[in-house]
């Protein structure tokens, strides 16, 4: 590929990266706003779970279809599925409109989120890799930096909507980029492929609709390519865990029949999913040798170790650090007492050693290939640094709160870049499916990522929720607070009513945020724990840096 056309369709990747990690934390400074607009702060919470759940689900299927249809194909019907949902969600009327919005939104997302960093990974070779996971990683965390201060910029200046709307043009802007820049296999030129692409539209036979030829075939492409009963299950399983997280100890009690029914079916549709997809579909193939039978997650990929310890160290790092740049933010809202912009603000206290830490481990391992150092010194930080974050009170000063950022910042830098190569480099090159598995393996990464984020967002608020009611009814002083059931609600009593961060009232809310990272402090155990036993392999570098 051409110097320029590589920096463009570099740009273009980390614009449409950029773009998603934009629209999930942007909607972080939306809930008292949207919560007031449409009377609903029950549902509020939605709007990052119903995006990041819809999310994690399509991630495995984009990869798939990634295999099948081409990467570039992909990645554009994904960036144009996002801005329906954008749209959608910026000229809501309802909340139930704005969350199927947000879903719609979210499947588009996840082919972004896999698919950029297969293409960014695949056009270079193997040495760069790295380098380009360090561009990419940094825009994703730019976007979660900077996001909630551009919806807070919004919300107070001009109009919520924005925050939609805002993704229209710039998402525009990618694809528009991608199309002219991206050129895989020095393919034909942008106009003749739209040109013989409308043609085959006008050209064909629409009668084959009517014949149950065409039927058959399409639903074997459905169940036996694209596995889509393997992505019901699973995504049932998933939405039921998540539902139970949701409602446990809010709309229901611990101990109701319904929450119950949620914990049990929900892990016993994703362990049929795997019997399904492990067992049953390998079964088919060898009895059905006249059609093509792919699982959507294979047992060669799901059993590799070094796969396995990778995605596991990803997923509960990304859970880690959902429940700590969440709550961070809470934290100055609700105990501080400072405004959506300024309390977004602090989420710059993990960005920026976690840019550090992706930019340096990017160049050390374009240089000597090297990554599992750097997973070994992420999850060391990660323990350390979401026990120094417990520390946080009322009474700490801004110095305190940037010093126990600081090393969990670091930690997510290094494990998101870290989880993703050591993950590719299982892959041999001189594997005949290699271009199939490496899309796949990169999918089942981001699957991993997201699931860590949507997972985190549940439990945060269950914990934090679940926390301040068994603290306020323990409590020795006496404190008055309405009946809630979302953190918003709280968040808006609490603006109302504010009475200093070290009240009897902000000490409850302290501890409850403590809780919460506590959980955090687990998962990041959980990240060690994997990350110790991930691969020693490495990137190849040049003969000459080899030598």
């Amino acid at each position: 590929m051409k110097r320029v056309s590589l920096c463009l369709s570099l740009f273009s990747l980390a614009l449409t990266l950029f773009l998603a990690a934009l629209d999930i934390v942007i909607c972080v400074t939306l809930y008292d706003t949207i919560g007031v607009k449409f009377n609903d702060f029950a549902n509020v919470g939605w709007l990052v779970t119903g995006y990041s759940l819809a999310s994690a689900i399509a991630m495995l299927l984009w990869g798939r279809l990634a295999a099948m249809f081409g990467l570039k194909a992909s990645l554009m019907y994904s960036i144009v599925i996002f801005e329906i949902g954008s749209l959608i969600s910026a000229l809501s009327n309802s909340m139930n409109m704005l969350i199927v919005g947000r879903i719609i939104a979210g499947l588009g997302g996840s082919g972004i989120e896999s698919l950029v960093f297969v293409i960014g990974t695949a056009i270079v070779v193997e040495k760069y890799r790295g380098l380009i996971a360090t561009l990419l990683s940094v825009a994703y965390m730019v976007a979660e930096g900077v996001g909630p201060f551009i919806g807070g910029a919004f919300t107070e200046r001009v109009s919520w909507r924005w925050c939609f709307y805002i993704n229209l043009p710039i998402g525009a802007l990618a694809f528009l980029i991608l199309e002219l820049a991206y050129n895989p296999n020095e393919q034909r030129s942008s106009i003749t492929r739209w040109k013989a692409t409308l043609r085959n539209v006008w050209s064909w036979h629409y009668g084959e609709l009517f014949t149950a030829h065409y039927w058959k075939s399409l639903v074997s492409l459905l169940v036996f390519e694209l596995d889509i009963l393997g992505v019901l299950i699973s995504a049932t399983g998933f939405t039921l865990l998540m539902l139970a997280l949701s409602f446990g100890g809010t709309t229901f009690p611990w101990a109701s029949g319904s929450l119950i029914t949620l914990f049990v079916l929900s892990p016993v549709l994703i362990l049929l999913f795997c019997v399904y997809d492990f067992q049953f579909l390998p079964y088919l193939s060898k009895r059905l040798s006249n059609i093509v039978v792919k699982p959507l997650l294979l047992w060669s990929t799901a059993s590799n170790w070094g796969i396995l310890t990778s995605s596991a160290a990803g997923l509960f790092s990304c859970f880690a650090y959902s429940l700590q740049s969440v709550f961070l933010v809470q934290h100055y809202q609700i105990v501080q007492n400072k405004g959506p912009m300024l309390a977004s603000i602090h989420l710059w206290e993990f960005s920026i050693p976690a840019c550090i830490a992706a930019v340096i481990m990017g160049v050390l391992n374009a240089q000597h290939g090297t990554i599992k150092p750097f997973m070994i010194f992420g999850v060391f930080c990660g323990v350390v640094g979401s026990g120094l974050l417990c520390l946080l009170t009322g009474y700490s000063t801004l110095s305190d709160s940037i010093a126990y950022s600081l090393l969990p910042g670091l930690a997510f830098g290094c494990i998101l870049q870290a989880s993703l190569l050591s993950a590719q480099v299982q892959i041999p090159l001189e594997d005949p499916e290699y271009n199939q598995k490496f899309i796949e393996v990169t999918a089942l990464v981001s699957f991993s990522h997201a699931m860590g984020f949507s997972l985190g967002g549940n439990m945060g608020t269950m914990i934090f929720i679940t926390s301040i009611k068994n603290l306020v009814k323990h409590s020795n002083s006496k404190v008055d607070l309405p009946a809630f059931t979302t953190i918003e609600e709280l968040v808006a009593y609490r603006t109302s009513n504010y009475d200093g961060p070290n009240s009897p009232l902000a000490r409850i809310l302290t501890e409850a945020i403590r809780n919460v990272f506590y959980c955090a402090l687990g998962c990041y155990g959980l990240a060690f724990l994997f990350g110790i036993f991930t691969s020693s392999k490495k990137t190849r570098v040049s003969a000459k840096k080899h030598r």
